[in-house]
């Protein structure tokens, strides 16, 4: 006859408890064979911090144990959000009917009468072992489809956004471009060069508004699909707000704008450099669209107050028309794609502050901004001056 070897469920865990320790000696054989870890306790406080610790993928435990019986631990296992879920089999004595329904309404799942038959435990065990591995296999499999479902949920509701601010947002200047280039086509010959230059001048602000609303997009997009990389490292702030002024001169001239840094020293701080670069742009723009003719609109960097040995504020102050400080305390609070509407200049969709939210806060700083009607808005945000 060949030998039989011990089978590879190591993998499983399985505890003891009785207060007998012939008992356990026998069961432990029995289990081993069959591959099993085995775990023991001999007391109903020792099987709880082993279930705790341990966590066993099933507890045989038996019922009649001086000091806790096998009830109380059962009730303790099953209210605990750590060990409910642990498959409990009772080893009693008891026949009768009523101490049996009691175990399994306490959330016993079966019962193994003493003297037990050895097949029969066996056979208990493993069903109830197949069992919870098939729960787990399907608690694992709906967390994974909820994980989906949520993934789902995201791309939806940002195709959904995503719509609504193009057809919004997008239709505005597209359709202003549309008017001005049918007014220049069909009075072409009647125009004299002052109005052709507003007409052209009204193109470019057209295609600049819609231009950095795509821009916008794309960086939003990517951001919320994870596939925008994220690489902060110590860089010169100066660099980054001088970019950001050359890009901006042409717009700030047409409106003839005093746009200007206040930078007096390069300070370096720990942020990625083209997260930085979309809030500037987005910042500076912002400042340039609200300041009416003739303004100015100033950047400047120093030490935050809160904290200045780790942190340092950056400025982006203009004196336009500003917004009432309700606007300015929620603007940057509630996520949502809408900013004020102020008198003259319309409602946006907020694509480009909550761009500025996202970016500043991934940088580990935070955003927000200061305003007052027709007196003009600050906007500042802090950064890290150290390698976090």
């Amino acid at each position: 006859m060949a030998p039989s070897y011990p089978k590879e469920n190591s993998t499983l865990k399985v505890l003891i408890v009785d207060d007998n320790d012939s008992n356990i000696a026998t069961i432990k054989g029995l289990l081993k064979f069959e591959g099993y870890t085995i775990l023991t306790a001999t007391n109903g406080t020792m099987a709880l911090e082993l279930a705790e610790s341990a966590v066993p993928d099933l507890i045989l435990l038996d019922v009649k144990m001086p000091g806790m019986d096998g009830f109380e631990v059962c009730r303790r296992l099953k209210s605990s959000k750590e060990t409910y879920q642990i498959p409990i089999i009772f080893l009693t004595v008891l026949s009768q009917t009523s101490d049996i329904v009691k175990g399994l309404e306490i959330g016993a799942e079966d019962y193994v009468s003493k003297p037990f038959k050895p097949a029969e435990l066996l056979a208990r065990v493993r069903v109830h072992l197949q069992l919870k591995e098939a729960k787990d296999e399907l608690r694992r499999n709906n967390l994974e489809l909820e994980a989906k479902n949520d993934e789902l949920s995201l791309l939806n509701a940002t195709k959904d956004k995503l719509l609504s601010i193009i057809s919004h947002d997008l239709k505005a200047p597209m359709g202003t471009l549309k008017e001005i280039l049918d007014f220049i086509m069909t009075n072409y010959d009647d125009l004299d060069h002052q109005k052709l230059h507003e007409s052209l001048e009204n193109i470019r602000d057209s295609i600049e508004s819609s231009y950095t609303l795509v821009e916008n997009l794309l960086f939003w997009a990517r951001n919320q699909r994870g596939d925008m990389l994220f690489q902060p490292k110590m860089n010169s702030i100066k660099k980054i707000v001088d970019d950001s002024i050359k890009l901006m001169t042409a717009s700030a001239a047409a409106k003839k704008i005093h746009l200007l840094s206040e930078i007096q020293a390069d300070e370096p701080a720990f942020f990625d450099s083209n997260m930085l670069s979309v809030v500037m742009r987005n910042l500076t723009n912002n400042a340039i669209k609200f300041t009416r003719e003739g303004g100015h609109v100033s950047i400047s960097v120093k030490k935050a107050s809160e904290d200045p040995e780790n942190s340092i504020l950056i400025e982006v102050k203009d004196d336009g028309v500003g917004m009432s400080h309700e606007d300015a305390r929620m603007i940057f609070k509630n996520g949502a794609f809408t900013s004020p509407s102020i008198s003259g200049y319309g409602q946006g969709s907020g694509l480009g502050l909550k761009l500025c939210r996202e970016f500043v806060e991934k940088n580990g700083g935070k955003i927000w901004a200061e305003s007052s009607p027709g007196k003009g808005s600050t906007f500042r945000f802090t950064l890290q001056r150290k390698e976090c």
